[in-house]
């Protein structure tokens, strides 16, 4: 699968349903969120670390605004100016069909769907009724974004991880979901492999740091 600005749009208007922010708009030759966090100001997603993402980097000097592009961590790199930190790289991720296998959950875990934003949140919870490992997904025009998968460290190695996955993707095909699309860590990448995901592309982002706080 190619990955282009439409394919881009796709994965960032579920990655913001799942959010609860303001859906993107094309400019300055890729997309833009106005995502208002007090970490993240906006950010602007580009196909490549080209000309475009490089004019908008130029115009930028202020910190908490995120450069994205699907492009590693070495061509963001040369791209810019060195007072921009490369923080560690990400995979764009797609599954071409819903996942072949179910897994179970373990005993002693239950898990729950509740709604969050515009997503479907599941969230498994121990004996205690801690939880265990929570993630999210949107279904937006036959595209299912996943977003936000994590088990926590304590319940790690269980099988907790491919169950969540399991659950996220029998709501995706409910919703109806034909495109199946995450943006991974290195770390997770390797589970979503497993259970037959690809990787479409490198995910990279670039941000400026903020300056020192003066002393009193």
């Amino acid at each position: 699968m190619h990955v282009d600005a439409d394919l881009l749009e796709r994965w960032q208007t579920g990655w913001c349903l799942a959010r609860g922010v303001p859906l993107p708009t094309r400019g300055g030759g890729g997309l833009v969120v106005e995502v208002g966090w007090p970490e993240q100001l906006r950010r602007h997603v580009f196909v490549d670390a080209g000309p475009a993402l490089q004019a908008c980097a130029a115009r930028i000097d202020a910190p908490y605004v995120l450069l994205k592009a699907a492009v590693d961590c070495a061509q963001m790199r040369r791209a810019l100016p060195a007072r921009w930190t490369i923080e560690r790289p990400g995979y764009l991720m797609c599954l071409p069909a819903p996942m072949a296998r179910h897994w179970a959950l373990p005993d002693g875990y239950v898990a729950r769907v509740d709604a969050e934003h515009g997503a479907q949140l599941v969230r498994i919870a121990d004996r205690a009724g801690e939880t265990a490992a929570v993630g999210r997904v949107v279904v937006n025009r036959a595209t299912a974004v996943f977003d936000r998968i994590e088990t926590l460290e304590a319940h790690r190695r269980r099988g907790l991880g491919s169950a969540l996955m399991c659950a996220l993707d029998r709501l995706a095909e409910h919703g109806g979901a034909t495109e199946r699309l995450l943006v991974a860590t290195e770390a997770g990448r390797e589970l979503y492999l497993s259970l037959g995901w690809r990787v479409l592309a490198p995910y990279s982002t670039a941000v400026l740091a903020a300056p020192p706080v003066s002393p009193i």
